[in-house]
């Protein structure tokens, strides 16, 4: 990330020659136009070897503009599979200058272009998780496998219905207003400051949102809401920002807004790992929003329950009867959950998997290496997603399993093991288990390789946005390119 022109700077000269005094640094040019595409084509071919290995891939895809350079506009392309010893790799492959109008038949070819490029089989493509822009649906709506809409993006489309009505839209904006206040005068944040250090309250600075966010409207909320005292304080005392103080029928709107949204703040984040198994974990978390979370009681205020029903409804209908479909069948195929968290009767489900199963086997069966380990990609209990998993399925866990009517051998086993802790990684489960049951491990092996999300694509121009700093904007689009791939897949 850092320019190509820093070692030419007389600094860093100094401290080489001190360092090591006989040595000659070489020009940026010879670091832009040598060793950086030769390292580039170095680690290309190595990816390439490393996606040899995979037999079924997930992809996620977005699209960027670069705020520097010129506001080039960038798509992103990251692939995601399991190794035959069950480790889930990720490797973001382009973060290509797109110059071409963003409709969906120029997506969808660029997408197929590079697919050709790293000698991905179309057929061997599961699923594709990007957000819900119109162009992204009609891009890979021809497309043979699975159209996933991100998590995240939709949890956030959900939450922005209920911060929509009315009421809230209001105490939202009356915040927002308050905050700019603020952060516009040093004499209102000296005098915040002041306030906070007379109430002995932590000296935190108000948080601005951004719009489009639905995280960070609440924490723009729950930092007002933590600091109100002092807030308030200074405002009274300065006549000419009487306006800026939020009324009382407000706050209490901002408070009920916080309440609700608290526990969603998790889920979100929980789902965004690269290294752990999140599309099966998608149905035990929706079933747990909308089914508890989102669940109604009848001493709550009508506004949170005109925002849970808002939210309850929008999240309902966010997924295609095809995604579900898919994502009971990755619920089932998880040893954590199998058939504690399906809508449909568990026996169709099983037909369903046991159909899947018998077209991905070959004939004869390849055997999958068993392995003992059990420790090398178990998440840490208690955190992030499995800490989440482990205390939605702590009741569901204990139903008995009946009615299942497994149609194979293989499915008998596989329902008579016990369901392994929602904090143990099902991955090592499956490594264990691949010999015993191969008809379902390669069904395992499909879709338990795909993500929940689209941030694994988003992380990339994070990156990106950074190496075209403003130290860094006259970089061209292939130099951009090259560092962002080496930045991810360089080990």
């Amino acid at each position: 990330m850092t320019p190509f022109w820093i070692v030419e700077r007389p600094g860093f000269l100094r401290m080489m020659k001190v360092a090591v005094p006989h040595y000659k640094v070489p020009t940026r040019n010879y670091f832009s136009k040598t060793e950086i595409p030769k390292m580039y084509n170095a680690v290309k071919a190595d990816v390439k070897k490393s996606l040899a290995q995979g037999e079924f891939f997930a992809a996620t895809t977005d699209l960027w503009t670069s705020e520097r350079g010129g506001g080039l506009p960038y798509i992103s392309f990251t692939v995601h599979y399991l190794t035959p010893d069950w480790q889930l790799e990720s490797h973001c492959l382009e973060p290509q200058f797109f110059p071409e109008v963003l409709s969906a038949q120029n997506i969808a070819e660029f997408f197929e272009n590079m697919l050709e490029e790293w000698e991905i089989n179309k057929t061997d493509l599961v699923s594709i998780t990007t957000d819900n822009a119109t162009n992204m649906t009609k891009a890979f709506e021809e497309f043979p496998d699975v159209w996933l809409g991100c998590f995240g993006h939709n949890l956030n489309l959900a939450i922005s219905k209920a911060l929509k009505i009315q009421r809230v839209e209001t105490a939202v904006r009356t915040c927002r207003h308050l905050v700019q206040g603020f952060s516009r005068s040093w004499k209102r944040k000296r005098g915040l400051r002041e306030k906070q250090a007379a109430l002995t309250l932590p000296p935190l600075a108000l948080i601005h949102d951004v719009e489009t966010r639905w995280g960070s409207t609440y924490k723009m909320l729950e930092r007002f809401l933590s600091q109100q005292q002092a807030v308030c304080a200074t405002l009274a005392a300065e006549r000419g920002a009487w306006h800026l103080m939020p009324k009382d029928t407000d706050i209490i709107v901002m408070e009920q807004v916080c309440q609700l949204l608290e526990p969603l703040s998790k889920f979100t984040d929980a789902l965004c790992s690269d290294t752990r198994v999140t599309l099966s974990a998608i149905k035990p978390v929706l079933d747990h929003i909308t089914g508890d979370v989102l669940e109604e009681n009848e001493e709550e205020p009508a506004l949170t329950k005109h925002m849970k029903q808002a939210m309850r409804e929008d999240l309902n209908n966010r997924y295609t009867e095809k995604a579900k479909d898919v994502m009971q069948m990755a619920c089932f195929i998880d040893p954590r959950f199998k058939n504690n968290f399906l809508d449909a009767p568990v026996d169709d489900v099983v037909d369903r998997c046991v159909q899947e199963a018998l077209k991905l086997t070959p004939v004869q069966v390849r055997q999958e290496p068993q392995s003992t380990s059990s420790n090398s990609t178990a998440a840490a209990g208690g955190k992030g997603l499995a800490g989440l998993l482990k205390k939605i399925t702590s009741t569901r866990q204990q139903r008995s399993e009946e009615g299942s009517g497994p149609a194979t051998p293989e499915d008998k086993v596989y329902m008579s093991l016990p369901s392994i802790l929602a904090d143990d990684d099902p991955l090592v489960w499956w490594r264990g288990h691949a010999s015993e049951l191969p008809h379902l491990a390669r069904l395992a092996k499909k879709l338990l390789c795909i993500p929940a999300t689209s941030v694994p694509s988003e992380r990339i121009f994070s990156a990106s946005r950074y190496i075209l700093s403003s130290l860094g904007s006259h970089l061209q689009p292939d130099k951009v390119n090259m560092l962002t791939f080496l930045h991810f897949n360089l080990k």
